[in-house]
C-alpha cells in the first residue's frame, strides 16, 4: 500500500529501529502505531525492553476488533497487579485510564470497522463477555476486573477514564456516520455509571505525523509571552531569558493536540509527577482561588531548548525539556482539565538555549536542588554511571555495539543507532538484580524501588564495569532470540530467571564486584559464549529446560503455577537445579554471604570512651560502624572522606552488624 512518504519514512525507521523488518507490514503498522500513541501518555513505557509493547498489542485471532490495549495507573502503563498494588501503596490514591486502538493500514476510515471497534470495547468494559477473546485480552481483562474490586474501588480518586483512537491512514473529515457511532458508544458508556468519560480520537496520517515528532521531542512551538528579559552571558548557553507566561498560553507548549500532556517534555527531569501530595494540593488551590499570586508563590519553571527566537512578544521553542517545574505543570494541566480557568495564572519562566550535555547536567541538579528531591532520582548523575557509558561505548569498538542511554533519549537522534542496541536505567537495574545478585523474583519492580533496596549492591565505586556490560549483552541476545522466535514465548516474562541460570549454569558462583580480576573472569566465561550465536542459542535453551523442569517439579509439590515469578522459593528451586546440572563445579556455588564485601565513603572517624579509633561508613538505611579492634591494619588518619571496601559480621551481645576487613579503595 502507497502511504504519505512522511509517515512512510517514520514507519520504516521505525521497524529498522526495532528489528521488525521481518515481520508483515500490518502488524508492524500495529506495533507503530500502539507504540506511537501510548508513548506520548508514558514516554519510558517500551524503552529496549519489548515485554510491554507486546503487552498492548492484542491483534490477532480473537482480538475483539481491537489491536492495542492499555491501562494507565496514575500514568504508569500497568500489566500486573501487582505494579497496580505498588502504585496504590506509593501514591494512596489512584486516577485510571482505559486505553484502546484500532489501527488500519488503509488510505480511509470505514464504518464498518469503526463498529467492530467500538463493539468490541463496550463488550470489554460491560459486566458480561459475549465475544470471544484471546489471551493477550484476557490478561487485559484480568486487570480491569481486579481496578473494579471492592478493595482497589475506595482508592479511586475520580471514576475511571475511557480514551478510544481509530487510526487511519487517510485524511480525517468530520464523517458524520462515523462522528454517529462515536456519540452513540459514549451515550451507552455513560449509562454504566461506572466510568467518567469517554475521549474519542480520529488520527489520520497527518495527526499521526505530528503525534511520532511529539514523541520524538522534534517540535517547534510558538507562545506569547510577557516581559521577556535577557540573561547574563554563560559559555556554553547560546541564548537565555527569563519571562511571564500565562497558563493558558504555557498549555500550549506541554499539551497535545487531543489534550495529553507531553510527558517526553519531562525526560531530563530527576523525577516524575508526584500526585496530588500536600505541596501540589498547596499549587492546585493557589491556581483556583488566587492565581494572581502565583508567580510570587511559586518557584517557576526552567526549560532547556535546542534553539529559542523571539519576535515581538512571541517565542518559538524548538525540541524544548522541562527541566524544573514538572509538578506545576501537571497541577496546572489538571487544573485545566477539572473546569479551571488559567488564563489570568501568571508564571515565571526561565529559557535557556544549550546543546552541551554537561551544561544541561549542570542545570538539572542546581535548579532540583533547591526543591525536595530524593536521592535516588540522580542515580545516573553519579560518576560511576557517566564511567558506566564510557566504559560501554570504548568497549563497543571492538565488541558488539551496545549503548548505555543513561540521559533519556540521548541517542534518539543518532540513525545507526538501533532501539535493540540500547539499554537504560531500568533495564540494566533490573536485569542486573536478577542475573548477577539472583534475585529475579525481585527484579520487575520498578528501579526506585530496587536502587533502594539494593543501595549497597548497585553502582558501587570499585565495582568492575564489564559484569553491567556482560548482562547488558546477555539481556539483548535473550531479547533478539524472542523476537526471533527462538525461544518459546511462554517464558518471556520469566527473562530476569532465565538470565539467572544462564550465568550460573556457564560461570558458577559470582565472586565479589570488588575483586576485578575475578568478577572479569567469571563475566568473560559468558561473555565468550554470547559471541557465537549456536552456543548463545544452546545455552539458553539449556536454561529455558532447567526453567522447565523446575516448574514440573513445582507444580507436582502441589503448588501454584500462578505468581511463581515472584517467589523467592521458586528462585532457590532453580539454583539448587542448576547446581545439579553444573556436576563437579557443584562446590563453587557459595550459598554462604560472609564473604560478601560492600563499599562506602567513610563518614567520621571518632574515639571511643577508652580512646580507641573508630568510624562510620555510609550505609542505607542505617550508617555502619567499624572499630580499630577488628580492623588493626588501616590508617585511621587517612580514613575520613575516603571509598573503602568492607564485609558484615554481627555483635551477638548487642545483635548489630559492624564492619570488618575495611580497606581503602
Amino acid at each position: 500500500m502507497q502511504i504519505e512518504p512522511v509517515i512512510n519514512a517514520r514507519f520504516k525507521q521505525f521497524k529498522k529501529s526495532n528489528d521488525l523488518e521481518n515481520i508483515p507490514d500490518g502488524e508492524a503498522f500495529e506495533r507503530f502505531v500502539n507504540h506511537s500513541i501510548l508513548s506520548q501518555h508514558q514516554p519510558d513505557a517500551f524503552s529496549s525492553d519489548t515485554e510491554m509493547l507486546d503487552f498492548v498489542c492484542v491483534g490477532g485471532t480473537s482480538d475483539m476488533g481491537i489491536d492495542g490495549i492499555a491501562i494507565k495507573v496514575n500514568g504508569i502503563l500497568v500489566k500486573s497487579n501487582e505494579d497496580i498494588q505498588d502504585i496504590i501503596t506509593r501514591f494512596k490514591r489512584i486516577e485510571i485510564e482505559f486505553i484502546f486502538i484500532q489501527s488500519k493500514y488503509k488510505p480511509h476510515f470505514n464504518k464498518g470497522e469503526l463498529n467492530n471497534f467500538v463493539d468490541g470495547v463496550r463488550d470489554f468494559l460491560s459486566e458480561e463477555h459475549r465475544f470471544p477473546m484471546n489471551q493477550k485480552v484476557k490478561a487485559h481483562l484480568e486487570l480491569k476486573e481486579f481496578i473494579l474490586s471492592d478493595d482497589v474501588i475506595i482508592m479511586w480518586d475520580t471514576n475511571p477514564k475511557v480514551t478510544l483512537y481509530y487510526v487511519a491512514m487517510g485524511r480525517w473529515g468530520e464523517a458524520p456516520d462515523l462522528i454517529g457511532v462515536q456519540e452513540q458508544f459514549e451515550s451507552d458508556l455513560e449509562k454504566l455509571n461506572i466510568f467518567e468519560s469517554a475521549s474519542f480520537h480520529f488520527v489520520d496520517s497527518a495527526l499521526l505525523k505530528n503525534i511520532y515528532d511529539s514523541i520524538q521531542n522534534t517540535f517547534t512551538t510558538i507562545i506569547d509571552t510577557r516581559h521577556i528579559m535577557p540573561l547574563t552571558d554563560v559559555e556554553g548557553v547560546t541564548n537565555s531569558c527569563i519571562s511571564i507566561i500565562y497558563g493558558s498560553e504555557f498549555l500550549k507548549l506541554i499539551s497535545t493536540e487531543d489534550g495529553i500532556i507531553r510527558k517526553s517534555l519531562f525526560n531530563d527531569n530527576v523525577r516524575d509527577f508526584q500526585g496530588i501530595n500536600p505541596v501540589n494540593s498547596e499549587i492546585f488551590d493557589t491556581i483556583k482561588e488566587n492565581p494572581e499570586n502565583f508567580i510570587i508563590l511559586n518557584n517557576g519553571i526552567t526549560i532547556v531548548c535546542d534553539e529559542f527566537k523571539q519576535n515581538n512578544t512571541k517565542l518559538s521553542i524548538s525540541n524544548p525539556q522541562i527541566v524544573n517545574g514538572c509538578q506545576t505543570s501537571h497541577v496546572l494541566h489538571t487544573a485545566f482539565r477539572k473546569g479551571n480557568k488559567i488564563d489570568n495564572v501568571p508564571l515565571s519562566v526561565k529559557f535557556i538555549s544549550t546543546t552541551d550535555e554537561e551544561i544541561v547536567n549542570t542545570i538539572v541538579r542546581g535548579t532540583n536542588r533547591q526543591n525536595i528531591v530524593l536521592e535516588e532520582a540522580f542515580e545516573t548523575t553519579k560518576q560511576f554511571h557517566k564511567d558506566l557509558e564510557e566504559f560501554f561505548n570504548a568497549y563497543s569498538l571492538e565488541h558488539p555495539n551496545i549503548y548505555y542511554e543513561r540521559r533519556s533519549k540521548q541517542y534518539l537522534h543518532n540513525p545507526t543507532i538501533k532501539q535493540t542496541e540500547k539499554v537504560n536505567l531500568k533495564n540494566l537495574t533490573q536485569y542486573f538484580v536478577a542475573m548477577f545478585l539472583n534475585e529475579p523474583h525481585k527484579s520487575h519492580r520498578h528501579e526506585a524501588i530496587l536502587l533502594k533496596e539494593f543501595a549497597n549492591d548497585l553502582y558501587q565505586e570499585g565495582h568492575s564495569k564489564f559484569p553491567y556490560y556482560v548482562c547488558a549483552f546477555s539481556f539483548l541476545k535473550l531479547e533478539e532470540l524472542f523476537r526471533q522466535k527462538q525461544l518459546p514465548l511462554r517464558v518471556k516474562s520469566y527473562k530476569g530467571h532465565i538470565l539467572m541460570l544462564l550465568r550460573q549454569s556457564i560461570s558458577g558462583y559470582c565472586p565479589t564486584f570488588y575483586k576485578e580480576r575475578a568478577i572479569d573472569s567469571h563475566s568473560q566465561k559468558v561473555f565468550d559464549i554470547l559471541l557465537e550465536d549456536n552456543k548463545c542459542k544452546q545455552h539458553f535453551e539449556n536454561a529455558v529446560k532447567i526453567f522447565d523442569e523446575c516448574m514440573s517439579s513445582w507444580e507436582q509439590s502441589g503448588r501454584s503455577k500462578r505468581g511463581t515469578k515472584d517467589v523467592a522459593g521458586f528462585t532457590e528451586l532453580l539454583l539448587q537445579k542448576s547446581v545439579e546440572k553444573l556436576g563437579n563445579n557443584i562446590n563453587s556455588i557459595d550459598y554462604d554471604n560472609s564473604n560478601k564485601q560492600y563499599s562506602g565513603r567513610v563518614k567520621n572517624i571518632v574515639r571511643d570512651k577508652f580512646g580507641n579509633l573508630c568510624g562510620f561508613i555510609e550505609r542505607k538505611p542505617d550508617d555502619i560502624f567499624f572499630h580499630s579492634a577488628y580492623n588493626k591494619n588501616i590508617d585511621f588518619s587517612r580514613l575520613k572522606n575516603r571509598w573503602v571496601k568492607y564485609k558484615i559480621d554481627r555483635n551477638v551481645k548487642t545483635n548489630r552488624d559492624y564492619a570488618t576487613d575495611v580497606e581503602p579503595i
